[in-house]
């Protein structure tokens, strides 16, 4: 393994509960099974275990996030913690006081916890967000008393890394990534060359808020007598082509005008930076992969890629099923929700964000994860649209203290945060039905990143992507040249 590198900054946010709780659940979400076992190699388990057998048995269900740590007494010593506000996440890991809230308690009842339990105090410190050079500075100087762990944007993580100033996730002391407290299908995919420099898991809020998936209308559903979307999912035939039939089935010139515009119906709409990967990648492809030794690879050039990306432009542009708000200031598109609520999309993208958000309004919906490319397809795919993440400076004067740290964190998270939101705050206030609680424990349990989407979205998903599909441009291979350059680039900063 290489030496270690990673880059950390944190941010303090007020309290929202409701979007922590959605991204809180997310994580806890990552290991209720669905009715079918996945089998998915991105997608091996990992997650919070199924709430309704340790109903049925009676056995603890949050014995498995026991960490094994031991005892450790750190004599009182302060375990500082950089983070930075950033309006698309919450970041906050601490609070002064309960209060009743079921977010805010859980969060101070986890800290406490670990303070008691290790002799430690957490003191968590505000910085700005895109503070990276502020940070590496700090590192650079050699102090060791500024911060402990630090919170980074993943195109910053990578560079940290590269440019030594991190640990990697593997050399981390008493950290132990198989845990079902860490996510495993997302950290399959970020690893680069054998080296964990970046791992998800139940401490990471921001990660799972902007995690993606559908919402349906379920009075168009029924309307249309179209089949069970849940059961489709469950008996692994939510397909592209099963959308798209479905879709098709709606699209209506509402006002008789003679032209498809905002007053009419649809079948689907989204943010055009969002619709090319959230599809590419439910279909089980990326457009940067890895090879046998772990190092990326251009990938919009294989076969897969390609029919996956021609495939999202036939069910969306050529069916006339899509619609393009031309409003983007916001990732969801505030002109795309009212038009959900309206009764003129059948489906609609989502984040884990903004699904409180939806429950104002009277139209009853419920949850998908993105479609399969076809029923050859092992599993479901669902996309971490972009990554935060915490890591350790090479400058922090007790390794090992930082190990059992970060472990405690991950673990108590599991056995406080993590309960508090997903049963109690997401799955009965966000959710409306059982089987959309189902959806959301299998969405998690399958999310992946991929590289062109998170690390190199303003080269590749921002840049050309968003523009392509806006475009209804299909020429990828176009793209493929210059975009080669990029990732050669990319490849020469993994130390």
């Amino acid at each position: 393994m290489k030496t270690p590198k990673t880059i950390f900054l944190r941010a303090v946010a007020v309290i929202s509960a409701l979007i922590f709780s959605v991204s809180a659940l997310l994580f806890a979400a990552a290991c209720q099974s669905t009715e079918k076992e996945s089998k998915n190699e991105n997608a091996d388990a990992g997650g919070q275990g199924d709430s309704k057998d340790t109903k049925t048995t009676g056995e603890d269900p949050l014995a498995k996030f026991k960490d094994g740590l031991g005892e450790f007494d750190f004599k009182g010593e302060s375990f500082k913690v950089l983070v930075f506000d950033n309006p698309n996440g919450q970041q906050l890991i601490d609070t002064e006081e309960e209060n009743g809230d079921v977010f805010n308690d859980a969060l101070y009842k986890r800290n406490r916890e670990i303070e008691q339990r290790f002799n430690v105090i957490i003191d968590q410190l505000l910085t700005e967000d895109n503070a990276y050079a502020k940070t590496k500075n700090i590192i650079k100087s050699g102090d060791s008393t500024a911060f402990d762990m630090f919170y980074a944007r993943c195109p910053d993580a990578i560079t940290a890394w590269g440019e030594g100033l991190i640990y990697s996730y593997d050399d981390l002391p008493l950290t132990d990534l198989s845990k079902p407290y860490w996510n495993q299908s997302a950290n399959k995919t970020l690893t680069l060359d054998g080296n964990q420099y970046v791992a998800l898991g139940s401490f990471n809020i921001t990660s799972y808020l902007i995690t993606h998936c559908l919402i349906f209308n379920k009075k168009m559903v029924q309307d249309f007598d179209f089949e069970n979307p849940y059961n489709l999912v469950s008996d692994g035939k939510w397909t592209c082509d099963k959308m798209e039939e479905m879709m098709k089935a709606v699209i209506s010139d509402q006002n008789g005008d003679g032209v498809m515009t905002k007053e009419d119906r649809y079948g689907y709409s989204a943010h055009p930076k969002q619709v090319l990967p959230s599809f590419w990648i439910a279909a089980d492809t990326f457009s940067v992969g890895k090879d046998e030794n772990d190092i990326p690879y251009l990938a919009m050039g294989n076969e897969k890629f390609i029919n996956a990306f021609d495939k999202i432009f036939d069910i969306l542009w050529d069916s006339g099923a899509y619609f393009d708000t031309k409003d983007y200031s916001l990732d969801i598109p505030v002109p795309v929700r009212e038009m959900f609520a309206n009764n003129q999309l059948l489906f609609m993208d989502m984040t884990w964000a903004v699904l409180d958000a939806m429950r104002a309004t009277e139209t009853d919906f419920g949850i998908l994860p993105y479609p399969k490319f076809n029923e050859a397809q092992n599993d479901y795919v669902s996309r971490i649209e972009y990554v935060m993440s915490y890591h350790i400076p090479i400058t922090v004067s007790d390794l090992e203290r930082a190990g059992v740290m970060t472990e405690a964190f991950y673990a108590h998270s599991a056995r406080t945060v993590i309960p508090a939101l997903y049963e109690i705050a997401l799955k009965t206030k966000s959710t409306r039905d059982e089987e959309s609680e189902a959806m959301l424990d299998l969405i998690l349990r399958t999310t992946v990143v991929d590289l062109g989407d998170t690390v190199l979205c303003g080269e590749i998903r921002d840049a050309f992507m968003a523009d392509m599909f806006t475009r209804n441009n299909r020429n990828i291979v176009s793209q493929i040249e210059k975009t080669e350059k990029i990732i050669q680039r990319f490849i020469s900063k993994i130390p």
